[in-house]
Order: C-alpha cells, then sequence, then structure tokens
C-alpha cells in the first residue's frame, strides 16, 4: 500500500522530524510506504486539523493513494470532516499504533488490552462515524431510530469494555499469585524506548528466547526469564516499548502488564546510544515511568549500541555503562554494574545448620540468595547471600 501523510509544524522541528521518521516507521510496519509528505505551518484547526483549503487540496489528488495518514490522533470532529472530503481510508497515529498492536499481539492478555484500548478508541467516534443516523432522527421530543442506534452502539462498547475489564482483572490476579510463588531471587525489569535493544539483551541471558526484530513493537507482552548474574540466579522481564505521543489509554491498557516494572529489584534503562532524538526517547520513557509510579527502585542506565557512532546529543545519567548487544561488548561489565546495585545491601555468609533445624533450614532457602549447598555428616552448609542483618540473626551458625 502506498499512503500520503498529513503533519503540522507548530512546535520545534526536531519534535516535528522525529514525529514524521516514526509514524513512517509506523506505517511500514503496517506494510505502507508514504511516498509523500505535506507539513503545514499551522496550528491545528479544531475543525479539520490542517487549514480547510490545504484540507481541499490534499482531497482533490488522494484517490491517487491507498490511505492518508495524519500525524496526530485527529479528535471525532476532525475525522468526520476530513472522511467527508476524501474517499480514500483516512488514518490517524493513534490507528495506526493499534493496528500494529493488534497484529502483534499473542497472548491472551495482549489481546485483551489491545481490545480495551481500541474500544476506548472507538467510543467517543461513534457519532462521527455513524453520522448517517442522525439524518433518520425523529421530530422534537422523540428519540429516531438513529439516536436509539447510536445509544445502543455506546452500550455494546461500555458492555464489552466491562467485560475486557473483568477479564483482565483475572489475568492480574493470576500475575500475582504466580508472583507471590516466585522464590527470592532478585527481579529485573528491562524498560526503555520501542527498538532500543532490551529483546536482544534479555536473549543474551536466556537460551529461552524472545522474538527479537529491527522493528517498532516487536514485543508487546512481557516475557520473563531465569537468568544468571555473576553465578547468581535471577529474574529479568522484556517490556512493552514505548514511543513519543503513545495514547494514554493505550498505557492505561497495558497497566497491568507493566506493574511488572513496579515490583522489581533493579530498572534496566536500555537506550539507543546512536539515536539523533536520544534524549526525546529518554523523556518519554521517563515520563512513562513517573505515571507507573516508579519512585524508589534503582535506575540503571544501559546505553546500548555503542558499536555505532554515537548521538552528538548524548549526556549519560548515572549509574550507567555502555554495550554492544550486537556485538557483545562489555557485558561483564553490565553484569558488574547490575550486580552491584542489586546486592549492594547484602553479604555473603557461610552456615553450618543441625538437620533438627530443618524449619530454618527451609525458611532461608526462601528468604535468601543459595549459593551453594551441601549435606554433610555434621549438618547443612550453606553458602547465601542475604542483607546484613542476618549476620547477626545467624551468628550461632555462621562458619569464618
Amino acid at each position: 500500500m502506498v499512503g500520503l501523510l498529513v503533519g503540522l509544524k507548530y512546535r520545534s522541528s526536531f519534535d516535528l522530524e522525529i514525529s514524521i521518521e516514526e509514524i513512517k516507521q509506523l506505517a511500514l510496519a503496517c506494510a505502507i510506504t508514504v511516498s509523500e509528505t505535506v507539513i503545514q505551518e499551522a496550528s491545528p484547526n479544531k475543525v479539520t486539523y490542517i487549514g480547510s483549503g490545504k484540507l481541499n487540496e490534499i482531497a482533490a489528488y488522494a484517490n491517487a493513494y491507498d490511505v492518508v495518514i495524519f500525524n496526530e490522533e485527529l479528535t471525532p470532529l476532525q475525522m468526520r470532516n476530513i472522511t467527508d472530503l476524501i474517499d480514500v481510508p483516512v488514518l490517524d497515529r493513534t490507528d495506526l499504533i493499534l493496528r500494529i498492536f493488534e497484529s502483534r499481539a499473542a497472548t491472551k492478555e495482549a489481546k485483551l488490552q489491545v481490545r480495551m484500548a481500541r474500544l476506548n478508541y472507538e467510543l467517543p467516534r461513534l457519532a462521527g462515524a455513524h453520522s448517517e443516523i442522525y439524518s433518520q432522527q425523529g421530530g422534537s421530543g422523540f428519540r429516531g431510530a438513529g439516536e436509539q442506534q447510536l445509544e445502543l452502539e455506546r452500550r455494546r462498547i461500555r458492555k464489552t469494555l466491562a467485560s475486557v475489564r473483568r477479564q483482565l482483572k483475572e489475568v492480574k490476579k493470576d500475575r500475582q499469585t504466580q508472583r507471590k510463588r516466585r522464590s527470592t531471587m532478585k527481579c529485573i525489569a528491562l524498560v526503555g524506548y520501542t527498538n532500543s535493544g532490551k529483546s536482544s539483551l534479555l536473549n543474551l541471558f536466556t537460551s529461552k528466547k524472545v522474538e527479537s526484530k529491527d522493528m517498532l513493537f516487536a514485543t508487546l507482552q512481557t516475557a520473563t526469564r531465569k537468568v544468571m548474574i555473576k553465578e547468581r540466579e535471577a529474574l529479568m522481564i522484556d517490556t512493552v516499548g514505548f514511543i513519543s505521543q503513545l495514547p494514554h489509554f493505550l498505557i492505561e491498557a497495558f497497566k497491568s502488564t507493566l506493574e511488572e516494572v513496579t515490583q522489581a529489584d533493579l530498572i534496566v534503562f536500555v537506550i539507543d546510544s546512536s539515536s539523533d532524538y536520544i534524549q526525546t526517547q529518554i523523556n518519554v520513557t521517563t515520563q512513562v515511568l513517573k505515571e507507573l509510579g516508579v519512585g524508589e527502585t534503582p535506575i540503571l542506565y544501559v546505553y546500548n549500541k555503542c558499536d555505532l557512532p554515537t548521538s552528538e546529543f548524548l549526556v549519560p545519567k548515572d549509574p550507567h555503562v555502555f554495550i554492544s548487544v550486537k556485538d557483545h561488548l562489555h557485558l561483564d561489565d553490565l553484569e558488574e554494574a547490575m550486580t552491584r546495585i542489586l546486592y549492594q545491601d547484602e553479604e555473603r555468609l557461610h552456615l553450618l545448620i543441625p538437620y533438627e533445624e530443618g524449619g530454618l533450614y527451609q525458611r532461608l532457602r526462601q528468604e535468601t540468595t543459595l549459593i551453594k549447598e551441601r549435606f554433610a555428616a555434621e549438618g547443612i552448609h550453606l553458602l547465601i547471600e542475604a542483607p546484613a542483618y542476618y549476620r547477626e540473626q545467624l551468628k550461632e551458625y555462621l562458619i569464618s
């Protein structure tokens, strides 16, 4: 498919450049090639988004394209007025993102989340989508057939939304149960802008691979894997990537999945160090983390793709490491940094637990990080990683 892209220049040109490049990539992910871009220097028109003159000009030759794409989310009124003039399909940025999510959602949860986002997008647009209904309305004081049909559509969507929310609530409850069943292994959450290399990084630490492609939104559902970090077991979670102008209701829909981030012991913030738009990408991800309520969790800034020329806008945030997932560069530095943050308040203890202290043995296996254990005639030798206060509690079992 060939598309015409329409945008407005009313912010800084830097923001527009990022936005235009991203929406072209989003279009490609929907098998649409943008062959022409029309930019108007003006603030958004409340009625038609772009000026009416420019819209009429576009409408005159829009039939040469399969689709017309608008760079921002259109209001219901704008969409209705634009589609009244343009005969080919019209998409806005949000619709494009939703189409990608709908095509990539694989798990039950991801499908439910995308369904909820789509319904929230469609609900306020019903009147515009069914504008012909209004012509069927009855006289003053009466509910005509069209008005009744519109209300029935609204009720149907609200009913479906309620059902989807209930199902997501059940999935969330199941995940919380699974979380409680996990051992006391440390949990690392990978976050970052879409296509920054999170899934590729996770694949370096696990034999059970997750999908990793050079495209926007390759990952939609979280993937949790058991990994080894400097001979210690930990859990590593891959999450959906973020993007500028990500619709708020889409973040809301994926909040249940992204809650994994709020439960992590460490957030590894993966950043494309070669991107010219690096600061915008950092700001977008930081804002989403803020919306999720991530506050006190330690963050390690991991600047990926250091094999490529570094962005001139790069000012590293601490603590940080530079790596290349593609060329396997400086991965030892990454492991050292993760270990230092994850276990900064812990120390290694060598204990001898008498066999009659089976309850203590089981508690330590659940509450601490087990490094090694050996069953001997005199008792159970345990080598554990535990918070410093355990030393005083376990001093009678300590072996120097």
